[in-house]
């Protein structure tokens, strides 16, 4: 392996690191260019969003949007749905947590969509916001 490619992998590591260790978070580019800054760590925006969408090809890392104005965000997602077309996401609007599951009551409702309204529901694309357990036994 060449050098170049070498320093590339050394930097797709270090990104896919920190995404790891701030699992269940959503970071943007700017988050992660800030940590690399913070840290004296040589990565650029270029090379943070080119690794991040390798990322995300793979499945290593989801991309996903909270609203029509704002950039992505980007998260290194732990205990992953093993069928992504039946998984679905909550998001805690406390902690900002990202938890990821699987719903016989979902998939009803997402098939009577399909058949009562001709609507066909993108599962990995769903998010619910809510409150997660944790921060609502913190308030309680």
């Amino acid at each position: 392996m060449s050098r170049i490619n070498q320093y590339k992998t050394k930097q797709k590591d270090e990104i896919l690191n920190y995404l790891k260790s701030n699992a269940n978070v959503r970071l943007t580019v700017n988050d992660i260019s800030e940590h690399f800054k913070q840290s004296n760590v040589s990565v650029g925006i270029a090379t943070i969003y080119r690794h991040l969408e390798q990322l995300v090809l793979d499945g290593t890392v989801k991309k996903y949007y909270v609203d029509g104005f704002s950039g992505a965000y980007f998260e290194y997602v732990e205990n992953e749905c093993n069928n992504i077309e039946q998984c679905f996401y909550l998001k805690c609007e406390h902690c900002g947590k990202l938890v990821h599951f699987h719903c016989h009551e979902l998939e009803n409702l997402k098939q009577h969509f399909l058949k009562d309204h001709g609507f066909i529901i993108n599962s990995p694309k769903t998010l619910f916001y809510g409150i997660c357990n944790d921060c609502y036994n913190a308030k309680n």
